[in-house]
């Protein structure tokens, strides 16, 4: 409260107290009446600070989600470190942890999701976030542990599947991850990039005349998807398939931004 506020505060509960007193009241029942008032009206002004308080937090948390939508996370983490220091709240830390995963800080990542997760532990989706960061520090064990958690309170989420599907299989357990892949395609039948990420988990396992199936109906659902002809084109080298396999590889340098850009069956890195 402002000193001109206390100021007009202090004048209103002298002039009423002079008004009582002349109008014949005790002295002990006009003090009593002002204090009460005063309670009153102390009450009021706090009810209202702490709603304009409340009100500039919103405006500040739709500040830091609008700059991470927009890939600042240099902003993102500088609000919502300030947001912390003031009040920490699960949520805060996953908002940074989204932000220092944006700019490739794993570690710093999980680090915040697994603060969210202590305070807040029935959030599914902090043990998503913190399981792909996990994944993308090569912690694949951590990985699998913390997206079977999620995938236990959010059995209809296909993205989680296939992260395991890679983490699992970066721990040689392609059986495991294959039936992860079959279970986010039976979720989600029309997404081209889980049938390239199966047919990768079968190619990088020798099964190649399967991956090119897969890889058949990755590029049928997903006509521009530059890395899926490169890698039926791996695929059908295996199978000495050469002449395909060139049109292949040509036709995914073609649509490529840069032949660095194109990701070889080995099941690293994000699925979409």
């Amino acid at each position: 409260m402002g000193f001109d506020s206390r100021c007009t505060r202090l004048y209103n509960a002298a002039s009423i107290f002079l008004t009582m007193l002349m109008s014949g009241v005790s002295l002990m029942k006009t003090a009593s009446l002002i204090v009460a008032a005063l309670l009153v009206v102390g009450m009021v002004e706090a009810t209202g600070m702490a709603a304009a308080r409340a009100a500039e937090t919103t405006v500040t948390v739709e500040a830091g989600k609008t700059a991470l939508n927009a890939g600042r996370a240099d902003e993102a983490i500088e609000i919502f470190s300030k947001l912390m220091a003031a009040t920490p709240q699960a949520v805060y830390y996953y908002y940074r942890g989204l932000a220092y995963g944006m700019k490739g800080l794993h570690r710093s990542a999980v680090d915040d999701y697994t603060k969210a997760i202590a305070a807040d532990p029935k959030e599914p989706f902090y043990y998503l976030a913190r399981g792909i960061s996990q994944f993308n520090n090569r912690n694949l064990q951590e990985a699998v542990t913390d997206l079977s958690a999620f995938i236990e309170m959010e059995p209809g989420n296909e993205q989680s599947y296939a992260y395991r599907a890679r983490a699992l299989f970066g721990l040689g357990q392609a059986s495991k991850a294959l039936q992860d892949v079959g279970e986010a395609i039976r979720k989600s039948p029309d997404d081209g990039a889980l049938y390239r990420l199966r047919g990768d988990i079968l190619s990088a396992s020798g099964d190649h005349m399967s991956a090119v199936r897969d890889y058949d109906k990755a590029i049928e659902l997903k006509p521009a998807d530059a890395t899926a002809y490169n890698n039926r084109g791996t695929a059908l080298a295996n199978l000495g398939k050469t002449k395909e396999a060139m049109q292949d590889y040509l036709r995914a340098m073609e649509m490529a931004a840069s032949p660095s850009s194109l990701q070889i069956p080995g099941v690293p890195g994000d699925p979409w």
